[in-house]
């Protein structure tokens, strides 16, 4: 009588079965991605931003959203900018949560 590590790993036809209901409806993707920050390797002559994609309702597949610069670029020192970008990364991210959707109407989340 096989152990039960040998049933689960030697056994062929469940990895099989398993590798498929991995693949498909078993797995809710999320809506969105984290929101990371940009700072052009620190330098400041470049526009820094906060960046995130969104699946999009009609191809199902992730979109990159339009950057998020905000007035970040007026200040002059990376602290103050990474500062800013932390900020508006975790706004971005409590709005993401709280269900804002930017193919859609949004008033009930702002």
């Amino acid at each position: 009588m096989p152990s039960i590590y040998e049933y689960i790993t030697l056994n062929t036809a469940n990895e099989h079965d398993l590798e498929h209901v991995l693949e498909h409806d078993s797995i809710i993707l999320p809506q969105f991605s984290t929101p990371k920050i940009y700072i052009a390797n620190g330098d400041l002559s470049k526009r820094w931003y906060v960046y995130y994609s969104y699946r999009n309702p009609k191809t199902g597949k992730l979109e990159r959203m339009t950057n998020l610069y905000g007035k970040v670029n007026q200040f002059h020192t990376k602290e103050d900018r990474i500062s800013i970008l932390s900020y508006y990364k975790k706004k971005l991210l409590h709005l993401l949560k709280q269900g804002f959707n930017p193919f859609a109407e949004n008033r009930k989340v702002i």
